[in-house]
């Protein structure tokens, strides 16, 4: 064999070995700290962490995670991304696997309010309304509808604005509301009173980037693992531990099959 045809098969088996192992080096996957869904503090890395590792595993793909604040997470481009497609103001061309739901609610502190009802911005005139800072982009909408924003950097920050009464409501997502209210007040849980917004269920989504040298090649893996993934023992074994036995709905499994049917447009041909 002479050394040409020897480098050009030596070319050729290191590149096959990379794609078989999508390369020696880990892919950094870019989230935003929200226990009990995402988290470093927690086992896993939360819910969601749970989830990755499972699908990750199964599609032979290793990873690390990188927690960003949230409005440097809502301006990423980063190729590798995990949580709300929606949160991300950059939508480059990403295949979008949903792997799990989530909710969104207002709270607000009883103490301070018997009751806030309302169906639109107008009815919240008067109010202060506390946000996770960079996840409203029209605040002037609200100051128009005499609606006041603060912004926050955290949940804990957020719910004790609430109890001192800098703030009338916030908007967070649920799980992350209730699991931070537990934390911090497990006494007065019940003051703190969750308004669950209709229609505002959204997808944990792993995002990956297609346009990335490696990212068609890493979305495939994870395509063809994800129906079995779901469907798998381990999953619903994930799906009981953190909502329980008996809360895991088949509403919720059909909203996740909605959120999957709606992105595989995402996919291409991969």
């Amino acid at each position: 064999m002479n050394i040409a045809v020897l480098v050009v098969n030596t070319t050729i088996s290191v590149v096959a070995l990379c794609m078989v192992s999508v390369c020696a080096e880990p892919l950094v996957f870019q989230s935003t700290d929200t226990p009990p869904y995402w988290s470093s503090q927690l086992p896993d890395n939360g819910f969601g962490g749970t989830v990755l590792h499972l699908m990750s595993e199964n599609a032979g793909v290793s990873y690390t995670l990188e927690y960003l604040p949230v409005k440097r997470y809502r301006q990423s481009t980063a190729p590798y991304i995990v949580g709300d497609p929606d949160m991300l103001i950059n939508q480059k061309h990403r295949a979008v696997f949903p792997v799990g739901i989530f909710r969104s609610a207002f709270f607000f502190y009883k103490p301070h309010h018997d009751v806030i009802e309302f169906h639109s911005i107008r009815d919240m005139k008067g109010y202060t309304l506390g946000v996770l800072r960079g996840t409203i982009e029209d605040k002037a909408s609200y100051l128009a509808n005499g609606v006041n924003v603060e912004e926050s950097d955290s949940v804990e920050s957020l719910l004790r604005k609430l109890k001192k009464g800098r703030i009338d409501l916030c908007i967070t997502v649920a799980g992350a509301g209730s699991y931070t209210i537990q934390k911090l007040f497990p006494q007065e849980k019940d003051n703190f009173v969750p308004v669950l917004i209709p229609g505002l269920d959204r997808p944990i989504a792993i995002m990956i980037d297609l346009d990335d040298p490696e990212g068609r090649g890493i979305a495939r893996r994870y395509r063809q693992v994800l129906d079995k993934t779901l469907h798998s023992q381990q999953y619903q074994a994930i799906l009981e531990n953190f909502y329980g036995k008996n809360n895991v709905t088949a509403d919720r499994q059909a909203q996740l099959n909605k959120f999957i049917q709606y992105y595989t447009n995402t996919w291409g041909a991969i």
